[in-house]
């Protein structure tokens, strides 16, 4: 089902869409769409259930504290030894104890990554420039 919604555009903006209908020969509703579902923050529901808890709580944060949670890096001697596995695994095969610890280690980097990732989106989508990341 769909829901009609009236909207008042500024003419620079309807005619920005317009632009763009023209030039990707989309119809006008078809562009307005794509902007809007591409500029909606994430939410909890985009992500798979078991991952929601990793953001769960950022979607409260102020400003200050995404952006604190964006430059948020990985421990240094957990990304080092991450790498040094990748690197050890290229040439020759992991120990059954190796595997397990880079595995590890990656779902730390997933966790980690996802979170700077949310945090970030949340930024962007409430109209702050992205943070320099390091």
């Amino acid at each position: 089902p769909t829901q009609a919604v009236r909207v008042e555009l500024p003419e620079e903006i309807y005619e920005r869409l317009m632009d763009m209908a023209t030039t990707t020969r989309q119809p006008l509703d078809e562009v307005i769409f794509q902007t809007i579902r591409g500029n909606l923050p994430p939410t909890l529901h985009d992500l798979a259930p078991e991952r929601r808890d990793l953001v769960a709580d950022l979607q409260g944060l102020d400003d200050n504290a995404l952006g604190a949670v964006a430059k948020e890096p990985l421990p240094a001697q957990h990304w080092r030894r991450h790498q040094r596995l990748l690197r050890r695994g290229e040439q020759a095969a992991l120990t059954p104890a190796q595997q397990v610890e880079l595995a590890a280690l990656r779902d730390e980097t997933d966790r980690s990554v996802m979170r700077r990732s949310f945090a970030l989106a949340l930024m962007k989508w409430r109209g702050h420039g992205l943070p320099t990341v390091p």
